[in-house]
């Protein structure tokens, strides 16, 4: 968690080193008739708790796809480590989002590679899904200043969610290496983690969309961008900073995107893209610590209603 923390603040701080030779074009904005800076409370407000939502959603749709495959977690413990676990993206590596949750489960005496196999299922759905929406919302045109190679990851994603053999060697590969007692085919792989995965990416992409546009609408005056614009570009800005795999949650990365999505897609000038990138990170990042918050809540709860000689 310190750690986690650590790259937090060292981000942060790049992050606003880049940005800072943009800030003059705040005046510029800001004195225009046609778009003025306000902050909405109420606005803000909304953008948390749709931002929120998704997470929580998130971590729920990966606990009942684990639980479908043969996971015995309940369902508030899952979501609630796949929330902690979520903070790994912090580290550089990316991998420590995926150990850190295999860990959990295996400490809870249930089976890691069944938790390999759906994360990385439910993360290369996210991936693909998230490009799609990106795609359709904004046209391939407004991909021009970012390149097209998240694209074609996330084209890589859904053959690999797509192809249930790869599935089944992974959870081989998993069983082996994390020497767990029983048979790798005791993990069920169906069709049905598949359809799970796909809806519930596009229901949480959504909601992430929502909170952006809301976002923008409690600091932006007469906001131009409207919420499908929007959501295509947060999905598109993340997916870029989560193939990033050096960068730590996509770092400087995903605020670039933003960027230059913001510019090119809702014709924002540079400088308040680049601080609406940031007040984007750190809405997303307030999100995150209310959702984990949430779930330690929810578990400690759950465990207490079900400990025995407690009303």
């Amino acid at each position: 968690m310190l750690a986690s923390i650590a790259f937090l603040l060292v981000a942060f701080a790049a992050v606003a080193s880049a940005l800072s030779g943009s800030w003059g074009a705040w005046l510029e904005m800001a004195g225009s008739e046609d778009a003025r800076w306000r902050v909405r409370p109420l606005w803000l407000t909304g953008a948390v708790a749709s931002g929120t939502a998704a997470l929580w959603i998130s971590g729920a749709i990966w606990g009942s796809m684990f639980r479908a495959s043969g996971g015995r977690t309940r369902l508030p413990e899952a979501a609630a480590a796949w929330l902690g676990s979520n903070l790994g993206r912090y580290l550089p590596g990316k991998i420590w989002q995926v150990t850190g949750l295999v860990g959990y489960v295996r400490a809870r005496g249930d089976s890691g590679a069944g938790a390999l196999a759906t994360v990385l299922l439910f993360q290369a759905v996210m991936l693909a899904t998230g490009s799609g929406v990106g795609l359709a919302a904004l046209g391939a045109g407004a991909f021009e200043g970012v390149g097209p190679w998240p694209i074609v990851l996330g084209g890589l994603g859904v053959a690999a969610a797509l192809t249930p053999a790869l599935l089944r060697r992974i959870v081989r590969i998993g069983h082996r290496f994390l020497r767990e007692p029983g048979e790798p085919g005791q993990v069920s792989l169906g069709a049905s983690l598949l359809i799970r995965a796909v809806a519930g990416s596009l229901l949480v992409w959504s909601l992430h969309g929502l909170g952006f546009w809301a976002l923008l609408q409690g600091l932006v005056a007469e906001n131009p961008i409207d919420p499908l614009v929007a959501c295509g570009v947060f999905s598109a800005s993340y997916v870029v900073g989560y193939v990033a795999v050096i960068a730590p949650g996509g770092m400087i990365v995903r605020e670039g995107a933003m960027t230059s999505l913001l510019s090119v897609a809702a014709s924002v000038a540079l400088g308040p893209a680049a601080a609406l990138a940031l007040a984007a990170r750190l809405w997303a990042t307030v999100a995150e610590l209310i959702a984990l918050g949430a779930g330690l809540a929810l578990v400690r709860i759950v465990r207490n209603a079900s400990q025995p000689g407690r009303d």
